[in-house]
């Protein structure tokens, strides 16, 4: 792009703000680990990216700035394929965020992060990712009970380019658990999820997805093990397990997440092949 007042849009800032918008929120780690250029080059060209309203500080966190799309990015992303044209209409909403929230969406973004680098080589790819409130759904597990929120953190698809069409895709809802949450509101979770597979209420919003998988990503692995030990045993049955993924961060692998993919078997819930 032209340069103005000393200074000229390039490419690798383009790929910046992709990030950005990719992640929703960002930290300046986040963009060093995807773009391969050091927290040290970085800065300037964050901080002129900000000047001129490429970027916003949404707000400083453990001493790094929290970084979201400004206005200026908005027909930059538009024109070079990163977003839809009706980004324009839609109000920023990155400074209405609590504490809270932004704590909660920066670990979805080290998770996003950590999975698109993961699928940037191999057989392996990130097909799509998915957060908001379009994936709010609801699921009433039998006549008596009150319905059940289904609101994962994210849903994205893996698609394994090695294995043969119609079982090379799989379906991945993602819980980010701070460990703020209680055991017995995780049940409740994985209650709705089990009534929303065994009610075929996916198939109804997601009509490519036979089955899924739930991938509950923790900061820690003592976390991680508690909910596998209290949870696992919620599911009816056995076999449906494999299905619901309990993953410290620092463990998230494809392999982790996809224990069974180069099987020729596939994964199963309930006796039906996810793959």
């Amino acid at each position: 792009m032209p340069a103005r007042d000393g200074f000229q849009l390039t490419d690798r800032d383009i790929g910046l703000l992709h990030y950005a918008y990719a992640l929703r929120i960002a930290t300046i780690d986040h963009f060093s680990a995807l773009s391969g250029r050091s927290v040290r080059a970085l800065w300037g060209r964050l901080l002129k990216l900000k000047e001129r309203r490429y970027l916003v500080t949404v707000r400083r966190f453990m001493q790094k700035q929290v970084y979201a799309i400004g206005a200026e990015a908005l027909p930059v992303l538009i024109e070079h394929g990163n977003a839809p044209r009706n980004l324009m209409e839609k109000r920023l909403r990155h400074h209405e965020l609590s504490d809270i929230g932004i704590r909660h969406s920066l670990f979805i973004a080290d998770i996003h992060t950590r999975m698109l680098l993961l699928t940037r080589s191999g057989s392996i790819k990130l097909a799509h990712w998915q957060e908001g409130s379009g994936l709010w759904d609801s699921v009433v597990p039998s006549a008596d009970d009150p319905p059940i929120p289904v609101r994962p953190d994210a849903y994205f698809v893996l698609k394994h380019s090695e294995r043969p069409e119609r079982k090379n895709t799989f379906h991945i809802f993602l819980e980010a658990d701070r460990s703020t949450m209680s055991h017995e509101r995780m049940a409740t979770k994985i209650a709705g999820y089990v009534a929303y597979y065994e009610q075929e209420r996916h198939m109804q919003k997601y009509p490519d997805m036979r089955a899924f998988l739930v991938a509950t990503v923790t900061q820690t692995r003592e976390r991680a093990d508690e909910l596998q030990k209290d949870l696992h045993p919620l599911i009816p049955h056995a076999a449906s397990r494999d299905a619901y993924l309990f993953i410290p961060f620092e463990d998230l692998t494809l392999a982790a997440l996809l224990p069974k993919a180069a099987g020729s078997g596939g994964l199963t819930i309930s006796g039906r092949q996810i793959v």
